[in-house]
Parts: C-alpha cells; sequence; structure tokens
C-alpha cells in the first residue's frame, strides 16, 4: 500500500504533465485551427479539472517567496491569439460566480478563460522544474489554491461553452429569460 506522500507525489506528476499539455497546446494555437484546437482542450480541460478537484491541499511553506513566471505580456500574447482563433466563438455568457443564487450573468471571453488558467498552470509548471524543494512544496500549495480561486471554475466554465458548441452542435446557451 502507498503512503499518504507517495500518492501526492504521483498527483502532483499527473498534474505536472497535464498542465505542462495544456501549457504548449495554448501557446501554439496559432498554428492549429479553431476546431482543432477547441477539440484539444474539451478533451484536456475536463481531466485537469478532475486532477485539480481531487489534488489534496497541502500546506503552505513558511519559509521563503512565492514566484510567479508568466508575465502580463505572455498573457496578453495567449489571450490575443486564442481570441483572434476563437472568432465569433469567443464572447461566451456565463454565471458570475459567488451571485447568490447563480442567475447573474455577465459576458465573458473563452481566450480569457484559458488565458488565465494558462496563467496558473504555466506558473506551477515553472515552479515544478525548478531544482528546489521549497519551490515544488510551493507548487504543490499553489496548484490547489489558485484551482480553488481561480483556474478551475474558469475551465469549467469554458468546458461548459466547449461542450454546446462541439458535442451538442449549439452556440452559446440563451440567457434571455434571466434578465
Amino acid at each position: 500500500m502507498q503512503d499518504e506522500s507517495e500518492i501526492i507525489e504521483r498527483q502532483l506528476i499527473d498534474l505536472f504533465t497535464l498542465s505542462g499539455e495544456y501549457c504548449i497546446a495554448v501557446e501554439k494555437a496559432g498554428q492549429s485551427g479553431k476546431d482543432e484546437i477547441m477539440s484539444f482542450l474539451s478533451k484536456l480541460a475536463p481531466i485537469l479539472y478532475l486532477k485539480g478537484l481531487l489534488f489534496q491541499a497541502q500546506p503552505e511553506p513558511e519559509e521563503g517567496l512565492n514566484e510567479t513566471f508568466v508575465t502580463e505580456e505572455q498573457w496578453e500574447e495567449v489571450f490575443n491569439t486564442l481570441r483572434n482563433l476563437f472568432g465569433d466563438d469567443d464572447r461566451i455568457a456565463y454565471a458570475q460566480p459567488g451571485s447568490k443564487d447563480g442567475t447573474e450573468i455577465i459576458q465573458g471571453s473563452l481566450a480569457e478563460l484559458f488565458a488565465d488558467a494558462y496563467q496558473d498552470l504555466k506558473n506551477f509548471v515553472f515552479l515544478m522544474t525548478k531544482n528546489s524543494i521549497l519551490s515544488k512544496q510551493y507548487a504543490s500549495y499553489n496548484i490547489k489554491a489558485d484551482f480553488e480561486a481561480n483556474w478551475g471554475f474558469k475551465l469549467l466554465q469554458a468546458q461548459i461553452f466547449l461542450h454546446q458548441r462541439i458535442l451538442m452542435k449549439t452556440d452559446e446557451p440563451d440567457y434571455s429569460d434571466l434578465d
């Protein structure tokens, strides 16, 4: 039977591998067609979400600095590439996080959801590749904290749209009756 640290290590490696695949796909999205990248993300996003959901929260390291690596320019490059690629499919509507009854609908950008998730996942990948135990401790802490605060929700919202667009062959959902 595996002990808890081995299970966490395996889960961390799984998240690292999937996050790396996500980041590579998003960074190279401009070399793909819209349908190709949407299809790929519609398959990878739910796996990443599930891995983030199941990953056990880790204690925040008590020492050192928490580092981020993705710059505003890198985020904007990913965002603009995806926005241009998605075209008319970039504009989506979804429930405002934290709204009391889930009926507050906001207009958003599919590219922004994916770029925000990219930022958290890329920072995680960078921390995991540093040759430092403290960096890996921050990576394991951040990936769960960021999942709960940001990238989990954003991938889930993007997945709803992709599911409707790809599998149900519909446009975004009609929220007009909620106005």
